[in-house]
């Protein structure tokens, strides 16, 4: 008796197969790629937006010593702790916080947000008073030259100014959230203009 080596018959592949295959290839690569520009777009204009509303709220605490500007015209913070609350009220009405500091429109912005850092800088001469709060709201102040002093994002301190930090859940576009940290420096700059001859 004679064995026949028995063969298996090759696989038919039709030419609208291999088109199914690349054009749905192609289909999902596209939706990845949408998906992943969408969530770009969406991590960018929440950027900006709390750019925008730490910047306000920078400024609407740095309320300015009228009587010792009036005296030494330096530009000097005099209470850090009242500009520290009046911050604190600031980016809650900026960001529109309800009590429990959570988003109330539940936009991209999901959990309660922080306030990391709040550091008041008073530069006098050559001489620049740093009083910073934490987390926790504790406040510590010290002393540095106009030089080595730098916010905490690396800007080097020239003027008196007002630098803050919040940290919050980011909402991404598939329903993951991941934690993000935003934070400004605002300046108070003297602008004098001559009127010499006038």
């Amino acid at each position: 008796m004679k064995w026949k080596k028995k063969g298996f018959p090759r696989p038919s592949t039709e030419s609208g197969q291999t088109g199914w295959a690349a054009g749905l290839f192609f289909i999902l690569f596209l939706g990845v790629f949408l998906c992943a520009l969408l969530q770009m777009e969406i991590y960018r204009s929440s950027s900006q937006y709390l750019e925008d509303a730490l910047a306000l709220s920078n400024l609407a605490s740095a309320t300015v010593d009228v009587e010792e500007y009036g005296i030494s015209h330096r530009l000097v913070i005099s209470d850090p702790k009242q500009a520290y609350e009046t911050y604190r009220m600031a980016v809650k009405e900026n960001l529109n916080l309800d009590e429990g500091w959570e988003c109330r429109g539940r936009g991209v912005i999901g959990g309660p947000v922080r306030i990391v850092n709040y550091t008041v800088y008073n530069v006098s001469g050559d001489d620049v008073e740093i009083c910073s709060f934490d987390e926790n709201g504790r406040m510590s102040c010290w002393r540095e030259q106009i030089g080595a002093a730098a916010a905490p994002d690396g800007t080097k301190i020239e003027s008196t100014g007002v630098y803050s930090e919040i940290a919050y859940l980011q909402k991404g576009f598939p329903g993951a959230a991941v934690e993000a940290r935003k934070g400004k420096l605002a300046d108070i700059v003297e602008n004098f203009t001559s009127t010499n001859g006038i």
